[in-house]
This record gives structure tokens, sequence and C-alpha cells, in this order.
């Protein structure tokens, strides 16, 4: 579990009020309503008591003071503070500014404030070199592999035949089992099933793709920010970094995934903070690379959360009657106003065509 879900009390007053401070500029800026959602959020989902606006301020300065020489906590807190430059458009910079002082106050050295800055520039290699190893966890192989598999899928050599017919034969299971609701998963995407040749995502993303059914998030943005979550707070290893880099990419449309398309207003506080509860809570850490899904598939899923310590409540899927593609359609046809059109980017542009998620 992660350490600043386990903080109560004073300690986490005052971490919300420093906090705040930074999400102000020091008192600087009006804390905007989504803001106060984050904070509203925070308070229940990570703290558990509620936040006061008008509580009296903590300087950015005794952050060492409170969170005290915990480097872990340090991050954690870090992490958080990285969300609140992204959730509005306005005062940005300076917003990471104040993300600045506060790891200096943290003892910290300054690539986290360099990486934000950075990101707020769409310029995200630093950050993604950091988060390597994590994201290799999230989507269950070395990140390596997936040039690989890029390369096969355009030719269409990298279906499996076993596989394939393994993942047909969940149709036939009961409905609830996992195996079951993740043959839904991919019809209600209009993905083909993993072990179809020239499938790219169906293929380099199972894993990921469990995470979603275990979670119940869809691929919505909004679900794959939560999946995100909810996996930032399972793992052992810092992937809160990507937690910002998908609520900046969904809720202000700067680009941290280029294999996605960029969004506006696409951030709910409650949902996705509940989400890294969640996963922080969860009794059974399964983001190692050589977690053995398989005994599991033929299982009903409210069984297999049960044993994985997965609380039920605060999934957006909850019944067999919802679409597995959330409220915004199918991958690859999604049309809004929140949408952001952009020139596709290279990658783009190969993945067009090989089930690419929104």
């Amino acid at each position: 579990m992660k350490k600043i879900i386990a903080i109560r009390g004073e300690q986490a007053a005052s971490i919300l009020a420093i906090l705040k401070q930074v999400a102000t500029n020091d008192d600087r800026y009006p804390l905007h309503e989504i803001h106060l959602e984050t904070f509203h959020a925070l308070a229940t989902h990570l703290f558990q008591t509620n936040f006061d606006p008008d509580a009296p301020a903590v300087p950015i300065s005794r952050a060492g003071e409170v969170v005290g020489d915990d480097h872990e906590l340090a991050m954690e807190v870090m992490n958080m503070a990285g969300i609140l430059p992204f959730v509005e458009e306005a005062h940005e910079q300076e917003r990471i500014d104040a993300v600045g002082r506060l790891g200096e106050a943290l003892g910290l050295d300054g690539k986290f404030a360099k990486r934000l800055h950075q990101l707020s520039h769409e310029a995200v290699t630093g950050m993604a070199i950091c988060l390597y190893r994590p994201l290799s966890l999230e989507v269950g192989a070395p990140l390596w592999k997936g040039t690989i598999k890029l390369a096969e899928s355009a030719v269409h050599v990298d279906g499996d035949r076993k596989v394939l017919a393994r993942y047909q034969g969940f149709r036939d299971l009961p409905t609830g089992t996992f195996g079951e609701t993740l043959t839904r998963y991919y019809d209600d995407n209009d993905f083909p099933l993993p072990g179809t040749p020239g499938a790219f995502f169906s293929n380099s993303l199972t894993i990921h793709d469990m995470h979603h059914v275990l979670a119940g998030y869809p691929t919505s943005p909004l679900g794959e920010t939560c999946v995100v979550g909810f996996d930032s707070g399972m793992m052992d290893l810092d992937m809160g970094k990507a937690l910002i880099g998908y609520i900046a990419q969904f809720q202000v449309g700067l680009q941290f995934d280029k294999g996605l398309r960029s969004w506006k207003n696409q951030f709910k506080p409650e949902i996705v903070l509940r989400a890294f509860e969640r996963g922080a809570k969860a009794s059974v850490n399964y983001l190692q690379l050589d977690f053995d899904f398989e005994p599991h598939l033929d299982r009903p899923l409210a069984d297999v959360r049960r044993d994985f310590g997965i609380d039920p409540e605060g999934a957006i899927i909850v019944t067999s009657e919802d679409q597995w593609c959330g409220q915004v359609g199918v991958v690859g046809q999604r049309a809004s106003p929140d949408l952001i059109e952009r020139k596709k980017s290279i990658l783009q542009r190969l993945l067009a065509g090989k089930n690419t998620k929104d």
C-alpha cells in the first residue's frame, strides 16, 4: 500500500494545506472549481478527512518538516502536487514553479519540476525514460518488445492460433467469468481478440487489457486515466508521473502518449483518486512481469477480484450491460467537441488500422 494512503490527522491536514499553496501559487490565484474537486477527492480517498479551503495556510517551505525524511512519502506527495498544474490551463507554468519549490523544500533535486515543464511543452523524453520500468510492468513486457510487435504486426506474423483459440473459447464460459468478460471487452471496443494476426494492440497490450477488466474501467479517456491511477496505487515502483501525464493529455490536451489522441475536460477527480485508493488497498500486486493470469481466466471475475482484494465499489463498469468502450463510443469512431484534432504523429500513422486506442 502506498504510504500516502495511510497518512491521517494533523499531518494529512498539513499536506493538503501545502498542496493548496501549490495550486494557488502561494495564494496568488483562487482555487478553480476543478481544483476544489481535486482537493475534496484527495482528502476523501487518500487521507480519510475533509478539505477545508479556508483552513490556515501552511507554507511550502514547511514541507520537509511536515513530511519528514521519508523519501518514498515525499515522492508520493510530489506526484499528487504534479497533477495540480494540469487540471486547468491557466497559470500552468507558475504552478509548475510552485511544484519545484515544493521539491526544494522536501530536499529533492530539480528534475521533477524540469520534467513537468518539458511535459507542458510536449517534450516528454526525460519523463518517458524515468517511466521505462513501471510502464513495462503496466503492459506486462519490456517496452523494447513493442517495437518488435509493431514490425510483426505490419506483416501479420504476430498472430498465435493457440492464443486466439483460447480467447474464442472464452465466449462459451458463463457470463461474468474473467475470460468471458475479456471477450466482451474486446467486442465492445471492436478490437480483434488476442492472437489475431495484425492486431498490434490486442497482441501487445493483452496484460493492460486485463488490468482494465480487473479494475472495472473502460477504454475512454477517463477509464484509461483510472487504470493508470489504480496501477499507480498498486505498483511498488513510482508510476505517478504517468498519472500526471495522462491527466495532462486528457484534461488540457497536452500530448504525453503519442500513440493516443488528446482530449480536454476528461479528468474526474472523485473517480480517478478513488481508483488510486482502490489500487493502493488491493491485497495482490499483479503488476509483475512474471505474474500468471492464466489460472484465473476461467473463474468468476467477482471471485478473482475478491481474492485480489479489489474493492468492487468505485468501478465504472458494474454490470454486463455496461459498455467497455465507455460513453464516448467505440475506439476509432469517437467524435466530441472535447477531442483535440491535430496532425497525427508518425507513431499514430504507423498504428492506424491496428485497433488503435483513443
